[in-house]
């Protein structure tokens, strides 16, 4: 996970100062992060080093006392003192409750006295536990037929983005319905997004027309699910070309090979197969007599 660097600092002139905040953009529900507040004394001594969320202390470090380092309780807070010191905070377990505007404020010691601060912001993430769940699929599809289809991703915090392809490129807007998030009782959000558009020949112009949903939450999760479409070919003997295709998982239908078979027996095969038939059934006849 690669923290986004945010630099907020308040203070004139001075020799001292905030050189970089360091905090998770996002981070996992239940794991530890580390924040770090980046300063530049040149010269003058340290007084203290304090951290907020939003208004509320909860961390400070002077190291004139004993002990140096004091926690103060704060909802979603818990930090690990023992990795914890001037410049670097680990807090573990975070919870939902954790996330919020980070803010370290460092003051020198005599004769200056001064104080600069510096923030970012750290979001905490509940991945879902499951990928995209693609429903509302056909079976069997023609062209010129209507395709429906649902994407959902199911209880994450906050809701994951979803986005369909069609054969690998993004759908275009007004093929997709945008459905509003739900929250559960405990918080989580579930998202979905449809997918409404005609069937075209162009669809299987490179082969199976192939339509994928993806769910992205921040930069730590990505998860896909994808459906297919094989088209049927057109039957020689017909004059329009009603292309038919099969939904399926990832390997082609049996059936539709069978029935793939069946549509390319010509007006010849079918007179051999009945002039066949016949004989077949005088020489039975004969040999009863």
């Amino acid at each position: 996970m690669n923290p986004i660097f945010v630099l907020r600092f308040s203070g004139g002139a001075l020799a001292l100062k905030i050189v970089q905040v360091k905090v998770p953009l996002a981070a996992l529900i239940g794991h530890s992060v580390q924040l770090e507040c980046i300063y530049s004394l040149d010269g003058d001594s340290l007084y203290a080093v304090k951290w907020y969320r939003g208004v509320d202390e909860f961390y400070r470090y002077v190291p004139a006392e004993e002990p140096r380092a004091t926690v103060f309780s704060l909802n979603g807070i818990e930090v690990d003192l023992d990795e914890s010191n001037a410049n670097r905070l680990v807090l573990r377990s975070i919870t939902a409750e954790t996330a919020g505007r980070f803010r370290c404020e460092v003051s020198a010691e005599a004769p200056s006295f001064e104080t600069v601060s510096g923030h970012a912001d750290m979001t905490v993430v509940q991945l879902p536990q499951r990928g995209p769940v693609i429903s509302g699929g056909k079976p069997r599809y023609s062209v010129g037929d209507q395709v429906d289809l649902n994407c959902t991703s199911m209880r994450s915090s906050p809701a994951t983005n979803l986005t369909w392809y069609i054969n690998g490129e993004p759908a275009e807007r007004h093929h997709l319905q945008v459905f509003p998030i739900v929250e559960d009782i405990d918080g989580l959000e579930t998202s979905m997004l449809g997918l409404h558009f005609t069937i075209k020949t162009r669809h299987f112009r490179k082969g199976d027309l192939k339509l994928k949903c993806t769910a992205t939450l921040a930069a730590l999760y990505w998860q896909s699910n994808e459906a297919s479409a094989e088209p049927d070919r057109p039957v020689h003997h017909q004059r329009s070309s009603s292309s038919e295709v099969y939904m399926d998982s990832n390997s082609r239908s049996t059936l539709a090979s069978a029935a793939f078979t069946v549509h390319f027996l010509g007006q010849l095969q079918r007179s051999t197969l009945l002039v066949s038939f016949t004989l077949v059934t005088l020489i039975y006849f004969v040999s009863l007599s």
